[in-house]
């Protein structure tokens, strides 16, 4: 029995396949869409893995095992200088490895940018050694953005930060300032670690650190009392630039003199914080009041917090560190919208062509069956 193309059971069976793949296809599909800024995250990822690139040519340091990214910039369990030691923890290594992916400068970008800090505009910034990752990644935003960050470091690290004795913070942002790979450096450093000055260290660690700051020529800040160093520091915040008119005060991991003494310091907000928010974070930290960051927020001054990076990078996708991660790639840089209007256009026509294809082939067939017939009846 004759039957066109289109009435085949094999040829239904096809087009319903088709149409479940298509409808399927569309339902996966997404639309990218490049986020503000974009062009600014990936000049700072540029630069910030033209650091890392360099640290690891340097030879200045060997790479772990537990360096996931392969960076440098993590350091050992424990030594002389390590202020917080955390065995065994694998949130905490996982927080020093996500800050040292190149994305973490784009995460830093996205924070001056909600901060409104724009090109030109000063920071105030006071550091650690415990995430060397962040302190790169925020000198590659501001390079980037042209800011200008007046920088204040300590030295004292915890567990997987730059806690090698024979390369430190210090060391690292020396080097780097010789190779004219960063503009700016620590204007001046503490010890770090309890109090600010070290209570937690032996007289070995100490020591260590002393020599270190000597030896990289940097001013040491070492006062008799937290207090002592918190109000030096103020004041050479002050030289540089009146309080008020900085664009933001920004702590990266846990000193005591940049957010205060105490274990409450581990559990305050991350991100950007607005000076109206100052009496919430006394209440969840009261010693947060003897602290730079208040002293900042008192005069009216945004702070960004750069601490518990497990919350902070978790958002944009880079806690837990992942080698999957791709630079320039991920929820930083592009907005994901449901269907792609380029894969439904295409299944649409795909669809379209191939039923009309088939139509107009039936249609050939029947329009030569008829002659056929036609010439067998005549005969």
């Amino acid at each position: 029995m004759f039957r066109p193309q289109i009435q085949k059971t094999k040829t239904l069976f096809f087009i319903a396949c088709l149409s479940m793949v298509s409808v399927y296809l569309v339902s996966q599909s997404n639309t990218y869409i490049e986020k503000d800024g974009i062009d600014d995250k990936i000049r700072a990822t540029e630069i910030m893995q033209s650091y890392i690139n360099s640290i690891k040519k340097s030879n200045l340091v060997s790479i772990n095992d537990e360096d996931l990214y392969q960076t440098g910039l993590i350091g050992v369990e424990s030594s002389n200088i390590t202020t917080v030691y955390n065995e065994g923890s694998k949130n905490f290594l996982n927080s020093k490895i996500s800050c040292t992916h190149p994305n973490f400068s784009a995460l830093v970008v996205h924070l001056f940018k909600e901060a409104e800090i724009s090109s030109g505009d000063t920071v105030a910034v006071s550091m650690t050694g415990s995430l060397p990752g962040a302190n790169l990644a925020l000198m590659a935003a501001c390079e980037a953005l042209d800011i200008s960050p007046v920088i204040l470091s300590s030295i004292g690290s915890s567990s997987w930060g730059a806690n090698r004795e024979d390369f430190t913070w210090l060391d690292m942002e020396s080097y780097l300032y010789r190779e004219k790979l960063i503009k700016d450096k620590s204007l001046a450093v503490s010890i770090g670690g309890e109090n600010d000055l070290g209570e937690n260290l032996t007289d070995k660690g100490i020591e260590i650190i002393e020599e270190n700051i000597i030896s990289n020529n940097f001013d040491l800040v070492n006062e008799s009392s937290l207090k002592e160093n918190i109000d030096s520091k103020m004041n050479m915040y002050k030289r540089k630039l009146p309080i008020e008119n900085y664009s933001a005060f920004i702590n990266i991991g846990g000193g005591s003199s940049s957010i205060g003494y105490g274990a409450a310091k581990d559990s305050m907000k991350v991100g950007v914080l607005f000076p109206i928010e100052i009496d919430d974070i006394i209440e969840d930290n009261k010693y947060f009041s003897s602290s730079l960051a208040y002293n900042f927020m008192n005069k009216g001054v945004t702070f960004i917090n750069i601490k518990n990076i497990n919350i902070l990078g978790k958002d944009w996708g880079l806690y837990p560190p992942d080698k999957s991660i791709d630079i320039n790639n991920g929820k930083l840089f592009y907005e994901t919208e449901n269907y792609n209007l380029n894969v439904i256009i295409f299944t649409l026509l795909l669809n379209l062509g191939l039923i009309t294809f088939i139509g107009i082939y039936s249609h050939q067939q029947i329009k030569r069956r008829m002659k056929n017939e036609e010439y067998d009846s005549v005969l």
